[in-house]
């Protein structure tokens, strides 16, 4: 987050608590990241593939305790997540428990029933459901979505859905364990990383006036090279997350969006 006390309050996000003596050997044979290595309290990113490593859903593995884990993705989607996971629950002691959507408090010293941790926004930031009061500063809408985009944290549903394979979100490091073993989507993830690679890459790009609509395509000598699939607008005009051509995907390349100039940033 921009500052230590500053929080958002966003509202839609939803989990699923999985409970039981198996909860965690079950999410580890249907995520990308290592789960079974996190502490109780610790949470790591992670995306929940069909059998083809096409993404189902996109967002943190918290465990409570060996027997307690929570699944929090930045949607409403708790129910297509809970669907794919039940598919495959067939002699594990877990109980899968919807969250539905509510209003969760990002920001550091947050506390409620259920809180999870977001590193992603920044170092010691949990999300909490129904938090109790918070001091500090409140952010807008707005400025927790810029915070979001330049931090390159895509919302599951809208930045990442099933049409995207694991490495075109690109937070490899954050979200995919190469090797944890055999899970749901591995052996194309594995493929891809061992002998080839991914044809778009998700980028954060800085539009010098307007705001493009999702689903705009950045285009370089008229030909399309990618598109927006969320944007804010800033002081100095906008900026996006989309999805860029690897060969077009480095820093400070420049591109076209609806007429105007846009930049990859840096990561």
């Amino acid at each position: 987050m921009t500052s230590p006390d500053a929080y958002a309050r966003v509202e839609g996000w939803s989990a699923i608590e999985a409970v039981g003596r198996d909860a965690g050997k079950f999410l580890q044979n249907l995520c990308t990241n290592d789960v079974l290595k996190l502490a109780d309290g610790e949470s790591c990113e992670a995306m929940f593939l069909d059998v083809k490593a096409h993404v189902q859903a996109y967002g943190w593995v918290s465990r409570t305790d060996a027997e307690r884990y929570v699944v929090l993705l930045s949607s409403d989607h708790c129910d297509r997540l809970h669907a794919h996971l039940d598919r495959y629950l067939i002699r594990e002691k877990v109980d899968l428990k919807l969250v539905p959507p509510g209003v969760w408090t990002i920001g550091r010293g947050v506390a409620s029933a259920l809180t999870v941790r977001v590193d992603a926004f920044g170092a010691g930031v949990v999300a909490a459901l129904d938090a109790e009061a918070v001091e500090g500063r409140l952010m807008t809408a707005e400025a927790f979505k810029q915070t979001r985009i330049a931090l390159r944290v895509p919302l599951d549903g809208v930045d990442v859905d099933d049409r995207n394979l694991p490495q075109e979100v690109d937070r490899n490091d954050r979200s995919i364990s190469f090797t944890k073993g055999c899970y749901l989507g591995q052996e194309p993830v594995a493929r891809i990383d061992a002998l080839g690679r991914v044809n778009w890459l998700l980028r954060c790009v800085r539009i010098e006036d307007g705001t493009p609509l999702p689903g705009v395509e950045l285009m370089l000598d008229a030909k399309p090279v990618g598109r927006v699939t969320s944007s804010v607008a800033t002081e100095g005009g906008a900026i996006a997350l989309a999805y860029v051509r690897r060969e077009h995907s480095g820093p400070g390349g420049e591109l076209r969006v609806d007429g105007l100039r846009a930049a990859i940033a840096p990561a």
